[in-house]
């Protein structure tokens, strides 16, 4: 039996580090970058102002020429550092200037993370720089830094972990108690002050009336784009600088002095705006038009597919009797010859339901006069009544404006230079309490939407407008006419009493059936027993 074969001795390779090598931080050429940082919500105690002056406190007591102080404003401390706006630009290896030491008042304004910490002291280390946390005492040149910043971080991540579980809750509470917590607001909304403390959110006037003025566009076949050049031609603020403008309002700050963001209105923003159920929540928007706004900007963009945007005479008002969506219009044309052999081309308007499923295409030239003889035979002699959105108030605006007033007041008391000139600013000051106390005896107006009637009946309204003008004012308001043709030959047809019909035209409620919608049209159909419209093909 031959000898087994020697084993080969494993040979085992030593791996290098990736780590970068750690460069002694040396106090030749020290200069210091001040760093500080602010959240979205802060207090007295993390200030620009605090950090500032306590970094540079440090910097003075120990020599150190400061290169820059950078500020991140409104800054997150979950964002990492090196993706911060102002720090970023230092945190590279070509800086702006050149700088040894990282000056910070907190560990937690610089990071809120065990890993950015980490990573950050190792980029710091690599280059021969370090980090200096005035209020835990830290100096990352020495050998416990990395332990200190490790555990430092690892109870700040903690800390904002338990702060956003509390700002979560107490969001959470004020939504149940109908309470506004301060976060953004829907445009067309603005926070009002409760008598007793506290906030909920009323109605902006002045974004309500350019809703219902972009209603009006939107339900008259403007597109996006259309209605995004007027509102920047009328210079109207767009909504994240609207809620600047409200929140410096109750500040007490002047708005002419504020620095806006330069927010532009686009077609995304408008169309997320007028279809968002907020709207129809405060009551700024009836449900039906809304609908009918969502129905107008998809037909619009579905026209804009197949090459026409220009709507027609009752174009969103005639409706399918079964799925109650807007009827298409289509033009069909047909060639002919003639008896002297020429060429004739016949055209045809048809309306028909958009899924092609409820009936055969009807021809225009009879529905839009039925439609047209329905309206008169039933609202001819019914008042018109205007739709009137009235905001609710406590009068908070005029209450924070005396109150500023009566602060200016007060100020010429102490200025004052003669005792008949002070007992003057008393006096105007007691006229402006007494308007304050009448204003807080004012009940809160809950506001809602009120119909005021007019002078006019419905056949006096519409015998001076244009055709689009009609077909924009029954869309305003939410009337469409429901009619089908079914294929044995008999219609369906109605006039679809809008939301709030009761209050609108009271003068109705006798003649529709108990919980009914519409009014069926049955003795205007007897032509449609000789109908010998040829209906259209494809």
């Amino acid at each position: 039996m031959s000898a087994p074969a020697p084993r080969k001795k494993r040979r085992y390779k030593l791996q290098a580090s990736r780590r970068p090598e750690v460069v002694p931080f040396t106090p030749e050429g020290d200069a210091a970058l001040c760093y500080v940082r602010q959240s979205f919500f802060t207090d007295e105690s993390t200030s620009k102002e605090v950090q500032t002056d306590a970094t540079h406190r440090w910097t003075n007591a120990y020599g150190i020429p400061i290169v820059d102080t950078v500020e991140d404003l409104h800054v997150s401390g979950d964002l990492e550092p090196y993706k911060r706006t102002g720090l970023k630009a230092w945190l590279s290896d070509a800086p702006p200037k050149p700088w040894k030491t990282l000056v910070v008042s907190k560990l937690d304004r610089l990071v809120r993370n065990v890993m950015d910490a980490l990573t950050l002291l190792e980029w710091l280390r690599a280059r021969g720089k370090r980090l200096i946390c005035i209020a835990e005492g830290i100096d990352s040149s020495n050998s416990m830094s990395e332990f200190l910043i490790t555990l430092i971080a690892a109870f700040a991540r903690m800390e904002r972990e338990r702060m956003k579980e509390r700002f979560v809750s107490a969001k959470a509470k004020l939504k149940e108690e109908g309470r506004w917590g301060g976060e953004g607001h829907h445009y067309g909304t603005m926070p009002v002050e409760l008598p007793g403390g506290g906030w909920i959110l009323g109605l902006d006037p002045y974004a309500v009336k350019i809703l219902h003025s972009l209603s009006k566009l939107a339900r008259a076949g403007k597109g996006l784009s259309d209605m995004c050049a007027w509102l920047k031609e009328k210079k109207i603020l767009a909504p994240r600088d609207r809620q600047m403008q409200l929140a410096a309002e109750r500040r007490g700050e002047d708005p002419a002095t504020i620095e806006y963001k330069g927010h532009e209105w686009n077609p995304s923003v408008l169309r997320r705006l007028l279809t968002h159920p907020t709207l129809v929540e405060f009551g700024i928007f009836e449900p039906a038009e809304q609908a009918e706004i969502t129905a107008r900007l998809d037909e619009k963009s579905i026209r804009k597919v197949r090459g026409s945007n220009q709507p027609y005479d009752f174009s969103g008002v005639l409706v399918c009797a079964e799925c109650l969506e807007p009827l298409w219009h289509r033009i069909a044309h047909h060639d002919r010859t003639g008896k002297d052999g020429q060429p004739v081309v016949y055209e045809y308007n048809y309306w028909r339901c958009p899924t092609r499923k409820h009936g055969p295409a009807m021809r225009a030239e009879q529905i839009e006069p039925l439609a047209e003889q329905a309206f008169y035979k039933i609202f001819a002699s019914v008042p018109v009544r205007e739709r009137v959105v009235l905001p609710p108030t406590n009068h908070a605006n005029e209450i924070a404006k005396l109150e500023r007033e009566y602060g200016k007041v007060m100020s010429n008391v102490a200025r004052a230079k003669s005792t008949d000139e002070r007992q003057r600013a008393k006096d105007d000051g007691d006229k402006i309490l007494a308007e304050l106390d009448a204003l807080r005896a004012l009940p809160v107006d809950p506001g809602g939407v009120q119909w005021v009637p007019t002078d006019r009946t419905w056949r006096q309204e519409l015998a001076r407008m244009t055709p689009e003008e009609r077909r924009t004012r029954w869309l305003e308001l939410g009337f469409t006419f429901t009619v089908q043709k079914r294929p044995d030959g008999t219609w369906k047809a109605g006039w679809r009493l809008p939301d709030g019909w009761k209050e609108a035209m009271p003068e109705l409620t006798e003649h529709v059936p108990s919980g009914g919608e519409s009014l069926e049209i049955t003795d205007l159909l007897d032509w449609t027993a000789t109908d010998n419209s040829k209906p259209e093909h494809g």
